[in-house]
């Protein structure tokens, strides 16, 4: 696993999808609807040798700094990786690949680790997905049992009332271990499940399948004004 020098920063935009079912696909006059392409993920690349994935992040957008780190086995672990060191660094700033898949939860847990610098190495901690889980599964717990949960207040109460169902009766009467366990499972990243993660990708494709189609749509309906009034479709006739 290497940790390259900073470098330029990418000109690669993210690509976010957007909350909610999304929309049925338009059909175009006189032609079907394309097939959805490959999402390109932002921040992952190819190896030098041509093996594995990289993730190349922006680490300061004031200088253009980028760290990179692989090789991964797969595009979605790098992708994954490059928005853990995104948000650590950047955190609201930060463009990651999967942001429906962050709980606040984790974005605090890795800004914490991002503050902790000279103890905590957040390029090598993400790199690891054992260690990452770990530790983040340690922090989890901490809070749980925290005496007075400060600025956790909010995610205690919604386990414990709002998601109350996804914990099970049997679950929050015993408490102890099972429900710690719990409450890790429950703020897991989603992203690391091959299923969430596919459904996730079918609907940030089919959103961009959408919107070119509606631009396609829009271009074909002003085009004929344009050859109407010999000009902008928004020209007045005088």
């Amino acid at each position: 696993m290497s940790f390259g020098a900073p470098g330029p920063r990418p000109g690669a935009a993210a690509a976010q999808g957007q909350g909610g079912r999304p929309p049925a696909a338009h059909q175009l006059p006189g032609g079907g609807v394309p097939r959805p392409r490959r999402l390109q993920y932002t921040g992952v690349t190819r190896g030098p040798s041509g093996d594995g994935w990289m993730a190349r992040v922006l680490v300061d957008p004031e200088r253009g700094s980028c760290r990179t780190i692989g090789p991964f086995s797969d595009p979605h672990a790098a992708a994954l990786v490059h928005d853990r060191v995104a948000i650590a660094y950047l955190g609201d700033r930060a463009r990651p690949n999967f942001p429906a898949a962050f709980h606040p939860i984790e974005q605090r847990f890795l800004r914490l680790c991002r503050e902790r610098e000279g103890q905590i190495d957040v390029c090598a901690l993400v790199a690891d997905p054992g260690m990452y889980e770990a530790r983040y599964a340690t922090f989890l717990r901490s809070v749980l049992r925290l005496k007075q949960w400060g600025e956790f207040k909010g995610l205690i109460v919604e386990f414990f009332i709002s998601r109350a169902s996804e914990i099970g009766d049997d679950i929050l009467k015993e408490g102890g271990e099972k429900l710690e366990a719990r409450f890790v499972e429950m703020h897991r990243n989603k992203a690391v499940d091959p299923q969430w993660r596919a459904s996730y990708i079918r609907r940030v494709l089919q959103e961009q399948q959408n919107q070119q189609l509606q631009h396609k749509v829009t271009a074909a309906a002003v085009q004929p004004e344009q050859q109407r009034w010999g000009g902008s479709a928004t020209a007045v006739p005088m």
